[in-house]
């Protein structure tokens, strides 16, 4: 679980991966963990995944991009038990696709995901911990990092680390 603090902040309530706490989707425990560290959330409600552009129509059953994560979408059944982190109990999704061109940055950390797993998902959640608004800057986004259960931030090209 990384806090991801990059670039310029999304307009928006989404996190789009410029402002995200991300994980690995293939942990079905992974949920709780967030909960647990950081997010202190009800335990039903599903956190969302940031699919490569390339890979949406393999893990989901949609034909169009969904960048802005605004719809569900249903998760292809072969892919509920491998990323169940993503996957709400009705077996869909808040679907974010992850265009190069758009954020070439986290969608290589995607890639590069992928490249070490098998796997184009990644978890992602907003950089907040609970009933705080999403960190806007770089102070807001240490403030928050050292006031919670994580363990790694990446802030531009810096990678900070509780010890």
């Amino acid at each position: 679980i990384v806090c991801w603090f990059q670039g310029r902040m999304e307009a928006g309530s989404r996190a789009l991966g410029n402002r995200s706490i991300l994980a690995d989707p293939r942990d079905s425990e992974m949920k709780d963990k967030i909960n647990a560290l950081v997010k202190h959330r009800e335990w039903y409600r599903p956190f969302a995944p940031s699919v490569l552009e390339e890979m949406q129509e393999e893990y989901f059953d949609v034909s169009h991009t969904s960048p802005y994560m605004q719809m569900v979408h249903p998760i292809k059944k072969r892919y509920h038990s491998v990323i169940p982190a993503v996957t709400h109990v009705d077996g869909s999704g808040r679907l974010q696709t992850v265009q190069k061109k758009t954020n070439p940055k986290y969608w290589n950390l995607i890639n590069e995901f992928k490249s070490l797993t098998g796997v184009g998902v990644v978890l992602n959640t907003s950089f907040n911990d609970n009933d705080e608004p999403i960190v806007c800057t770089p102070k807001q986004a240490i403030r928050t990092f050292f006031g919670t259960g994580l363990s790694e931030l990446y802030i531009g090209s810096y990678r900070v680390k509780k010890t």
